[in-house]
């Protein structure tokens, strides 16, 4: 081999290694990098708050039954005519009163079935619906409805399967901001205990998923859905978020 074709061959050489050597150090680099990432910790934050609601909507539906039309729509409107005085003493302003058209069936001239049996042919129903920020005179005057009942009137409460009547938090989204931070700093807590465990520290946060923000009734049924099957003034807020943070 002459003098020129050795010196190719060490260059060839010291270039295979500084190659090899600038790969390693890569390689290096993205272990280092990849376990820097995996030393992470992932916890829930939980808060749970219980708040008052401050308003509530209730409606007041009444009914009957018949075969006369005329006499069975003036006994709605005589009910109508006692819920609203009912409402009224019991301190409820007339803007917060909404009357709901009367309606009417005509159980023979429905679709389905031939009659037969059908002894009332008509009914006939209203509604008064209230909507207000008196959550207290709410619960007073829903204790006082046999009074109602007593004078004839056949309350009726309607088929939309919610809670009648509903109380509601009008505020909740201003109380999100600062749940989630509550929930936020329950996570660090938490982390901060597993960190201990291995000698480390909690870093920034990583990810975080708000996850679920439920309302309960006192009675413990979720009310997170539009309409839930049960209300109550008095609720719990609860809320359950995941984070992942970073350890040094």
């Amino acid at each position: 081999m002459d003098r020129m074709q050795a010196t190719a061959a060490v260059l060839a050489a010291m270039t295979l290694a500084a190659g090899l050597a600038v790969g390693g150090l890569a390689v290096a680099r993205g272990m280092a990098r990849f376990k820097s990432e995996v030393r992470t910790v992932t916890v829930k934050g939980l808060v749970e708050r219980e708040v008052q609601s401050d308003e509530a909507e209730w409606r007041l539906g009444f009914r009957r039954a018949g075969n006369a039309l005329p006499e069975l729509y003036a006994g709605v409107r005589s009910d109508r005519d006692a819920v609203a005085t009912f409402l009224h003493e019991h301190g409820f302003r007339p803007d917060e009163l909404e009357v709901q058209p009367t309606r009417a069936v005509d159980k023979l001239a429905q679709d389905y079935g031939d009659g037969r049996g059908i002894r009332l042919r008509y009914v006939v129903s209203g509604a008064i619906v209230v909507r207000t920020k008196n959550v207290a005179a709410v619960q007073a005057a829903l204790a006082a409805t046999d009074a109602l009942v007593r004078s004839g009137v056949v309350l009726d409460t309607g088929d939309t399967g919610s809670a009648n009547p509903r109380f509601i938090v009008s505020g909740f989204n201003a109380l999100r901001p600062q749940l989630l931070a509550d929930a936020t700093k329950n996570a660090r807590a938490t982390a901060r205990q597993f960190a201990a465990d291995s000698g480390a520290r909690v870093g920034r946060i990583v990810s975080a998923n708000q996850g679920a923000i439920q309302i309960f009734g006192s009675d413990g049924h979720d009310e997170s859905a539009p309409y839930s099957p049960t209300s109550t003034p008095r609720k719990e807020i609860r809320v359950v978020s995941t984070f992942q943070f970073a350890l040094e």
